[in-house]
Order: C-alpha cells, then sequence, then structure tokens
C-alpha cells in the first residue's frame, strides 16, 4: 500500500471517527436535556395541581371527591397541551380526559411508590417500544381513601425530534466521508509531491546524474530534507569531480613519467647497446658514455625529486624556529659562484625575525625556485630573493628577467612533469618537479603561492609560509604526556 493511499485512509477513518462520536454525543445529550426540561415541566404541572388543591381546601376547609374530580375537569378542558389528567381511588380509575390521547395504553402499571420529598415520582411509558410519555404522580389522602393524581405528558415530539437529528447525521456522515475522501486524496498528492520529486533526486543520483536536484521550496521539515539533500549531492559532486580531476592528474603523471623515463632511457639502452657491440673511435666511445652519464644523472635527479615529493606528503613534518634571513642569505652565497659561471647575477633582500618552520623543505624550496629562475636564462641574467617577516609567517619572492611564461601556463607549472618548453627543461636536466615539489611544501605550510610572468619581461613567484607555532606546541605536548602521566602516578 503506497503511502499516499495510507494518508488517505487515515484521514478518512480519523474524520468519520471524530464526526460520528461528536454527532453522537451532541444528538445524546440535545435529547436528554429535552428529556429533563420535559420532566421538570410535568413535575411542575402536577405540582401546580397540589397548589390548586391546597388552595381549594384553604378556602373551603374541606376536599372531597368531588372537588378533586371538579377541579381535574376544570384542568383538563382548560390545558391546551398534550398532558392528560387521571384520578385513581383504590387503583382504579375514576377519572381521565382521554379525548387528549391518540393511542390505547396500559395504564394501570405506571403508578409508582419511589416518591420524592414532595411525593412526586415520575416514570417513562412507552408505545410499540418507542418512549411516549413522562408520567408524573402523587398521592392524595382524605380520609380513609388514598386518591392517585397522575399527568402523562407527551413526549413523542423529542423522540421524533431525535430520530430526525439522526436522519441528519446519517446523511451529514456520508456527504462528510465523501467531501473527506476527495480533500484526503487532494491533500495526500499535495504532501506526497515532495517526496517523490526526492525519491526520483535520489534514483537519478544512483543512476550516475549528480547534477539532478530535487529542487523543493518550502519551509517544512520536507523542505529542509530537500535542502539537506541537495547540500549532500553537492558535496557528492563535488568530491565526484575532485576525485575525477585527481584520477586525470595521476593520468597525466604517470604518461608523462612514462614519458620521462622512456626517452632517457632509450638513448641509454641504445648507447649501451652500441659501446656493447661495436669498436668505436675513442671520441665517438667518450661522446657515448657523456650522453649516458647526462642521462643518467637526469634520472637520477628525477628520482630524488619524486622521492622528496613522496616523503614530503607521507612523513610528518618537524618544525622548528629558524631565522630566515639567515637561511636565504646562506643559500644565495652558495650557489653565487655556480650562478655567476653561468653569467647570472644574484641579490638577496632579507629582514629580521624569527619563525617556526620545517628547515629542509624550505630550503629545498628556495632552491628549487631559484633554479627554475636560472632556467630560465639564454643569457646574461638577474635573479632578486627577497624575505619578509608579515604577521602570520613569512613571504619568500623570487624574481627574474628571464623569458617568462604565457598566462595560459601558469595554472599549470605546479603540476608534476609540466614544463612550459619542453626541450629546453630536458636539456638543461629537468623534468618538471621543481614546483610541483614547492606546491607540496607551501601546502604542508597552510601557506600560498603566487606567481606572475609574461614573455619576454621574467617572473616573480612569491610565496607565503605561516607560522606553524601550534603545530610545534601540540606536538611538544604530546611527548611531554607520558613523563606528565609517570610524575602523576608517582
Amino acid at each position: 500500500m503506497s503511502f499516499r493511499v495510507r494518508i488517505s485512509i487515515i484521514m478518512t477513518v480519523l474524520v468519520s471517527l471524530l464526526f460520528s462520536v461528536g454527532s453522537t454525543i451532541i444528538i445524546h445529550r440535545s435529547y436528554m436535556t429535552s428529556l429533563d426540561r420535559e420532566e421538570r415541566e410535568a413535575v411542575d404541572s402536577l405540582q401546580m395541581v397540589n397548589s390548586v388543591f391546597r388552595l381549594s381546601y384553604e378556602s373551603s376547609g374541606k376536599l372531597g371527591e368531588d372537588q378533586l374530580l371538579r377541579i381535574l375537569r376544570s384542568l383538563g378542558t382548560y390545558k391546551t397541551s398534550s398532558d392528560v389528567f387521571l384520578l385513581y381511588k383504590d387503583d382504579v380509575l375514576i377519572y381521565g380526559n382521554f379525548q387528549n390521547i391518540d393511542m390505547d395504553i396500559d395504564l394501570d402499571n405506571l403508578i409508582n411508590e419511589n416518591d420524592d420529598e414532595e411525593g412526586i415520582s415520575v416514570n417513562y411509558a412507552f408505545t410499540d417500544g418507542t418512549l411516549r410519555y413522562i408520567i408524573s404522580s402523587t398521592s392524595i389522602y382524605i380520609g380513609n381513601e388514598i386518591y392517585i393524581i397522575c399527568i402523562c405528558r407527551d413526549i413523542s415530539s423529542v423522540v421524533e425530534m431525535r430520530e430526525r437529528l439522526y436522519s441528519i447525521f446519517v446523511k451529514s456522515f456520508f456527504i462528510a466521508l465523501f467531501v473527506t475522501t476527495i480533500v484526503s486524496r487532494l491533500l495526500s498528492i499535495l504532501v506526497v509531491k515532495p517526496l517523490k520529486n526526492l525519491t526520483k533526486a535520489t534514483r537519478e543520483i544512483a543512476d550516475g546524474n549528480l547534477s539532478y536536484r530535487s529542487d523543493i521550496h518550502s519551509n517544512d521539515e520536507v523542505g529542509a530534507l530537500s535542502r539537506d539533500f541537495d547540500t549532500m549531492a553537492d558535496k557528492l559532486q563535488e568530491n565526484m569531480d575532485l576525485l575525477k580531476e585527481a584520477a586525470e592528474e595521476k593520468d597525466r603523471f604517470m604518461g608523462a613519467f612514462t614519458h620521462e623515463l622512456k626517452t632517457p632511457m632509450t638513448s641509454i639502452i641504445g648507447y649501451a647497446e652500441l659501446l656493447r657491440t661495436q669498436d668505436l673511435e675513442e671520441e665517438d666511445r667518450q661522446d657515448a658514455l657523456e650522453y649516458i652519464y647526462s642521462e643518467s644523472k637526469r634520472l637520477e635527479s628525477m628520482s630524488l625529486k619524486l622521492l622528496q615529493l613522496f616523503v614530503s606528503d607521507k612523513d610528518k613534518p618537524e618544525f622548528k624556529e629558524v631565522s630566515p634571513k639567515e637561511m636565504v642569505e646562506d643559500i644565495v652565497v652558495h650557489l653565487k659562484p655556480t650562478l655567476e659561471e653561468q653569467n647570472i647575477d644574484i641579490t638577496c633582500e632579507t629582514q629580521e625575525g624569527r619563525t617556526y618552520l620545517e628547515p629542509a623543505l624550505v630550503r629545498t624550496l628556495i632552491i628549487n625556485l631559484i633554479d627554475n629562475s636560472r632556467k630560465a636564462m639564454d643569457k646574461k641574467g638577474l635573479i632578486n630573493v627577497t624575505q619578509k617577516m608579515v604577521p602570520e609567517g613569512v613571504t619568500f619572492s623570487i624574481t627574474d628577467n628571464g623569458k617568462g611564461m604565457p598566462k595560459e601556463a601558469i595554472e599549470h607549472v605546479t603540476e608534476a612533469f609540466y614544463r612550459v618548453d619542453k626541450s629546453r627543461s630536458r636539456a638543461q636536466g629537468g623534468a618538471g618537479l621543481g614546483l610541483a615539489l614547492v606546491s607540496k611544501i607551501v601546502e604542508l605550510h597552510e601557506g600560498a603561492i603566487d606567481i606572475a610572468s609574461e614573455i619576454g619581461q621574467g617572473t616573480s613567484v612569491t610565496v607565503t609560509l605561516k607560522n606553524m607555532n601550534h603545530f610545534q606546541e601540540i606536538e611538544d605536548e604530546t611527548l611531554n604526556e607520558p613523563a606528565d602521566k609517570e610524575n602523576a602516578e608517582v
């Protein structure tokens, strides 16, 4: 059974039950109220008769059977209602205005001795199993004789009113049942429609359509569920895009890595085979050995860079308090002779200060950036290294006046094995891993890297590294925990 059908059935049953119980209670209370009113009027009528008898007795000083009959005949003739006056003497009916009764009834069993404080008893009379009369009765003693006076009040109108109300109730019930069924059907459609949209969205996403959204706009729980579902779908699509991008990047990496291995290995194998099978002249033999050596060194360099990438990604860095100024100046001093041999000048501008960094990784970062600037030089060039202390940590800027690179290449230069000028980089021993390693080191320091370049004007790379003091504090606390626990136990 569908959820929509269950809602319709529940609403129909609930409304029917409430309508039936409510209507039954109202009809019953109305009927009982009418009976109570008729009963009070019957008692009041009998009390009035008693009052007339008492006044007649007080005025004449005596009260006999003839006076009783005269008074009852007078009241029975005067009364315009359906009340019937009866007078019994020794259980024998001696008077009754039966002209107001439209059917024969047995009145002999209506005398009840269960009187109230005023000597009045009330009973009900049935005709053909249907309540028809309210009978109020009282006893009067005249000498040694007992007279019983009864007043019969016709309440068939009350019973008929109840039957009419029940008839109206039955008709109203079926009308309400029909209306409730239609309304509940419409309401269930409105309630279930968002859930159907949500179900469709779930199936679409399960089938791989990650861009599909439930798009339900309401302020109820279903709307909140829809918004949470769409947020989840957005996150899922974002994660899938990231996975897809990572897979594509992995494929590019493997393709580039295979290519980088295949080219030198082919040359090495070729020259080695030539040396192994042919008798070459000394000059040719030396050229072959030099080529094998240079390609082997390039493979070694690439292997070391890949190892650094792997280690930086897997090992937990150890941050220490260092002076970035001393680090930059030391690197520049050691690289300056080598760069001058290539007709490249290098200068540095530094600033005093100390911060928490991973020294070995930061040195690798600076050296790789300087080496990239070196590879961008075809003639006399200039490299400037600037180090500044900033509130969040330290910045390093390496600027050169080399060949520069196009804007579309800037977003790819941090990818492994990517090279703007593949032939030039390979000739200089590059494998396109320098900036990939720089990017990983920046990520470990929660920093940022900014690259600006123009063709023919040069390139400027600015790296910001955060002060990693909070990581060092956490590590120190972790290292001190066993000692603290040991002291506590002691």
